[in-house]
C-alpha cells in the first residue's frame, strides 16, 4: 500500500487545488504528530489536509478538532486566520508544495508562505514572503530566522529529451533500463510503466538500447506525463483482493489486471485512499493497546478457569468414586494399613515394585503416611491415618475450595468482559469522532424524518415546540397529518401525502407509531390516524384547553392499525444515515440494521448498530464516518431496543 504521494500525484493534486485560490483561512488545526488541516471558506467550506512526508489533498472526512491546540497550530492561526490563499504551487516537479497566503495585519498587507515537504519524514514550515522561516513543525534542520533552502534540483520527466536520455544511458551503461529511469526523474512505478508502454524489457542493460528503442522510451514518457500536465485525469484507487494498493490520477498499464474504483476528482480519490490508511493505522495503534491488554487478561482468566473446572470435576469424581467402589477401595486401603503395622515403608515399597501391586499402586508417601493408587483411570491418594469416609470428605472439601475459586474467577471474568465492552465502546466512539463526514444537511434533518420507499418525505417533531413548528410552518395543503391515539406522540407530516400511494401512507403511519410512546411501552402494534391539513386546528373548542404542541382535529379521521418496526441504514450516495420503517430504509440504503423493542438503553444499542453497519461495509471508513454512535442514537425510537436477529 502506497504511503506517500509521488511528484506526479502532487502535480495532479495541485492542478485541482487551484479552485481554492482566494478562499479565506477560517481555522487551522494540528492533528498530532504531522497533520495540519486548513479550514477554508470560499464557495462553501473546504478542508485542506497537509501531512508532512506523506500527502496534501482536500478531505470530506476531517478528523475531530483537538481539544487543546498545539503551539504550532496557535502560531499558524495567529499569522494566517482571515488571510486569503493567493496561490498553490508545486516546486520544480518535486515533492514540495508552497501555499501562499495574503492579507492585512497591523494596517499593512502581509504575505506568508507555508512550505509542505512531502518527501521522507517531511516538514511543514511557516515562512515570510522571502522564505525566512518563522517556525517549522519539526525542529532540527530548520531554525527560526533562517532562510528556507529548497532541495537540490533534480531531473524531471520533462527534462528527458532524446539527447538527454542517450547521455544517461551512456553514463549508466551497466545498469538496467528501469533503474536508470527510476533514478532520473521517473520513480519506480512510472519507470516500470514507461518500459511497458515502450515495449522494452525493463531489465535490459542501458548499453544494449538501440536509437529506435530510446525514441520509443521518449514517446512513452511524453504519453504518460502529458496527460498529467494537461489535466486529462482519470482518478482512481487501485485494489487487489479488495484491499487498497495505490491511488493515481491517470490509468497505468502496470495495473491493467487490478480492480479499480473511479472518482470525479483526484482529490476525492486521494481522500478516500488516505482516510482508509489513517483509519487502519488508528485501528492497529491506539485501539489495540487498551482492548488487547484486556483481551490478554481475559485469555489468561479463561485458561485458569478451564484448569479450575477440570480440577473441580476430578476431585468431585474422586469423592464419588470412593462411595461407588467402596469394597474395592476399602480392600486396598485396609491391606496397606495392615501392612504398615507389620512392615517398614522400605519393605512396603520393595513389595509393591516386585509384585502385581505396581499396576495399581502409583507411589507411596512415607512422609505423609499415604499411598496413591490408580483405579479405572481415577487417581486416589489414601492416607492410612484416615477412614474411607474421611478420605471421600477430604476430596469433597478440596472440590469446595476450588468451587469457591471458580466463583471468584467468574466474577473477575465478568468484570474484565465489562471493561472490554466499555473499552470497545469508547474506542468505537473515539474512532467515529476521529473521522467525520462533512456535508450540507437538509432543512428537515433537525426533525425526526425519513423517506418512504416511494420517495416521499416524512417529518416528525422531537418535542412540543417542534410539533408546533411543523404544523405552523411546514405543513402545506397537499400534505397529510398523522398522529397516534396515545399521548406523547410526535406530530408527523407526509409531504405531498394526498398524492402519495398507499405504501407511503402506511409507512408514514408506521413512522408515527414507532417514534411514539408505544415503542417505549413495549407495544408491537398501534392505531394511527391521519387527516388533511385543514382539519388540524391550533386552538381548542370554547371552554377547552390544549397543551403546547397539541392540536384539535375536526371532522372524520382515517385510522390504520400498523406494526411498529424500525431500521437504521447508511445511504452512501448522500453520505448520511436514514432511519424509519424497514421497507423504506431497505429501499434507499446500502447497508441497514433492523432494531426491535428490547431491553437495552439507546446508548448501548447505538454503539452496537454503528459497529454492525461498519462491519457490514467491510470496515469502510466512509461508513465509519457516517454511522457514528452519536448519530445513530439520534435516529433510534424512544425507550429501550435491541438489534433484530
Amino acid at each position: 500500500m502506497k504511503v506517500s504521494m509521488s511528484s506526479a500525484d502532487i502535480k495532479a493534486c495541485v492542478t485541482e487545488l487551484q479552485e481554492l485560490v482566494d478562499s479565506r483561512v477560517e481555522k487551522v488545526y494540528h492533528h498530532i504528530p504531522d497533520e495540519i488541516r486548513f479550514k477554508l471558506r470560499g464557495a462553501g467550506r473546504k478542508d485542506l489536509v497537509v501531512e508532512a512526508g506523506r500527502r496534501i489533498h482536500l478531505t470530506k472526512f476531517p478528523r475531530e478538532a483537538p481539544r487543546l491546540p498545539s503551539s504550532f497550530a496557535m502560531l499558524l492561526r495567529k499569522y494566517l486566520e482571515g488571510f486569503r490563499l493567493e496561490s498553490v504551487e508545486q516546486h520544480d516537479f518535486d515533492r514540495v508544495v508552497i501555499l501562499t497566503f495574503k492579507g492585512w495585519k497591523g494596517g499593512e498587507e502581509k504575505r506568508y508562505r507555508v512550505v509542505a515537504e512531502l518527501f521522507s519524514k517531511g516538514n511543514v514550515i511557516l515562512c515570510r514572503d522571502d522564505f525566512e522561516i518563522v517556525m517549522p513543525l519539526k525542529h532540527g534542520i530548520f531554525k527560526s530566522g533562517d532562510k528556507y533552502e529548497f532541495p537540490e534540483p533534480k531531473l524531471t520527466p520533462f527534462d528527458l529529451s532524446t539527447e538527454k536520455l542517450r547521455e544517461l544511458f551512456e553514463s549508466e551503461r551497466k545498469r538496467d533500463v528501469v533503474r536508470v529511469l527510476a533514478m532520473n526523474g521517473l520513480g519506480g512505478l512510472y519507470a516500470e510503466e514507461v518500459c511497458l508502454r515502450a515495449g522494452i524489457e525493463k531489465n535490459k542493460k542501458a548499453s544494449e538500447l538501440s536509437d529506435e528503442e530510446v525514441e520509443r522510451i521518449v514517446r512513452a514518457i511524453e504519453e504518460v506525463f502529458d496527460s498529467i500536465v494537461k489535466g486529462d485525469f482519470k482518478p482512481h484507487v487501485v485494489l487487489k483482493d479488495g484491499k487498497y494498493v495505490d491511488v493515481l490520477p491517470v490509468e497505468l498499464q502496470y495495473y491493467a489486471e487490478y480492480e479499480k474504483k473511479y472518482f470525479n476528482t483526484f482529490n476525492e480519490a486521494l481522500d478516500e485512499y488516505y482516510t482508509e490508511l489513517v483509519v487502519k493505522e488508528c485501528e492497529s495503534g491506539e485501539k489495540e493497546e487498551k482492548v488487547n491488554a484486556l483481551s490478554k487478561r481475559l485469555e489468561k482468566q479463561l485458561e485458569k478457569l478451564r484448569e479450575f473446572e477440570s480440577e473441580f470435576e476430578r476431585l468431585r469424581k474422586t469423592g464419588d468414586y470412593i462411595y461407588e467402589n467402596w469394597s474395592r477401595v476399602e480392600a486396598i486401603h485396609s491391606a496397606f494399613i495392615k501392612a504398615r503395622r507389620e512392615k517398614s515403608w522400605q519393605e512396603i515399597e520393595r513389595i509393591v515394585k516386585s509384585s502385581k501391586l505396581s499396576e495399581v499402586v502409583k507411589s507411596v508417601h512415607p512422609e505423609k503416611n499415604s499411598v496413591t493408587v490408580t483405579m479405572d483411570g481415577i487417581e486416589l491418594e489414601l492416607p492410612l491415618d484416615r477412614t474411607l469416609p474421611q478420605i471421600a470428605e477430604m476430596y469433597y472439601e478440596r472440590a469446595k475450595k476450588i468451587k469457591s475459586k471458580i466463583d471468584g474467577l467468574l466474577k473477575a471474568i465478568d468484570k474484565t468482559r465489562e471493561e472490554m465492552k466499555k473499552a470497545e465502546e469508547l474506542e468505537a466512539r473515539k474512532m467515529a469522532r476521529s473521522i467525520r463526514v462533512v456535508r450540507k444537511r437538509e432543512w428537515y434533518e433537525r426533525f425526526r424524518w425519513t423517506i418512504t420507499s416511494d420517495g416521499y418525505l416524512v417529518i416528525g417533531g422531537r418535542n412540543a415546540r417542534m410539533n408546533e413548528e411543523i404544523v405552523s410552518r411546514y405543513m402545506e395543503s397537499k400534505d397529510l397529518f398523522f398522529h397516534t391515539q396515545t399521548p406523547g406522540a410526535p406530530v408527523v407530516i407526509l409531504k405531498r401525502g394526498q398524492e402519495a400511494p398507499e405504501t407511503s401512507i402506511e409507512e408514514a403511519a408506521q413512522f408515527a407509531a414507532s417514534y411514539s410512546t408505544l415503542w417505549k411501552e413495549g407495544k408491537y402494534s398501534g392505531e394511527v390516524y391521519y387527516v388533511k391539513p385543514e382539519q388540524v386546528k391550533k386552538s381548542a373548542k370554547h371552554g377547552e384547553y390544549l397543551a403546547r404542541g397539541s392540536f384539535y382535529i375536526e371532522g372524520k379521521r382515517n385510522y390504520l392499525n400498523v406494526e411498529l418496526n424500525c431500521a437504521v441504514g447508511v445511504e452512501l450516495e448522500k453520505l448520511r444515515l436514514l432511519a424509519g420503517p424497514v421497507n423504506a430504509v431497505k429501499k434507499h440504503c446500502d447497508y441497514f440494521v433492523e432494531v426491535e423493542i428490547g431491553d437495552l438503553p439507546q446508548s448501548e444499542v447505538a454503539v452496537l448498530v454503528a459497529k454492525k453497519l461498519v462491519e457490514m461495509s467491510g470496515n469502510n471508513h466512509v461508513v465509519r464516518g457516517i454511522a457514528t454512535p452519536d448519530e445513530v442514537a439520534r435516529l433510534l425510537p424512544p425507550g429501550t431496543s435491541r438489534i433484530k436477529e
